[in-house]
């Protein structure tokens, strides 16, 4: 649970906000009001718990790191100068910190974002079924399990954005902000990430 504002992992959710009221959030945020502040980590905490989840490796503390990350955002939202994504400033944030945790601890290598896992949003649809049943659940694991391999094998910044946007959820801003690129970048990467994919899995399932 992330101590800031008492919000437990269990109940991390999507919490809609539109562009400008957002963009109205931030502002109040940095005149110091607590309930903006409160409502822009809560809306964006998710995202933050995915992406450490996958950059760190198995048993590292999650939690802490998402920790971190707010309480650093809370340090910096001063900074924030509003122009991008405060989703995609959040989880660079969070970015920058498992790289700095691991570096200093000299633990494994840093985990590269190239797969989710089973609350993740499946990005492509290769075994649609109303009623699935065995033989459909053993081709729908069979189906995210190529999907999974064919994320791993594309180049790392098509693998970055496939992740960011289908396993952390980050729209194209977010995405923009998170690696420091332009959103055409964004767009292209993840346009030839998901071909790749789904080219992939359709051939490997006819």
């Amino acid at each position: 649970m992330c101590v800031i504002w008492g919000m437990a992992s269990a109940a991390r959710r999507e919490i809609p906000l539109e562009p400008e009221d957002e963009l109205e959030l931030v502002g109040l945020a940095q005149q110091g009001n607590r309930d903006a502040v409160e409502t822009l980590l809560e809306r964006h905490e998710l995202a933050v718990f995915r992406a450490c989840r996958r950059l760190l490796p198995q048993g590292e503390d999650v939690e802490g790191a998402v920790q971190e990350t707010m309480l650093r955002a809370l340090r910096g939202l001063p900074r924030f100068s509003g122009q991008g994504s405060f989703g995609g400033w959040l989880v660079a944030i969070a970015m920058n910190f498992c790289r700095d945790t691991l570096r200093r601890r000299r633990l494994v290598p840093f985990q590269p974002l190239e797969t989710g896992d089973d609350d993740a949003m499946d990005p492509i649809a290769v075994v649609p079924s109303s009623e699935p049943g065995p033989e459909r659940v053993a081709m729908a694991r069979q189906a995210v399990e190529r999907l999974r391999r064919e994320v791993a094998r594309l180049p790392r910044r098509q693998r970055e954005v496939f992740a960011l946007r289908f396993f952390v959820g980050l729209d194209l801003a977010g995405i923009a902000e998170a690696l420091d690129v332009d959103v055409g970048t964004v767009k292209t990467h993840l346009h030839r990430a998901v071909q790749r994919v789904r080219a992939a899995v359709e051939e490997a399932n006819p």
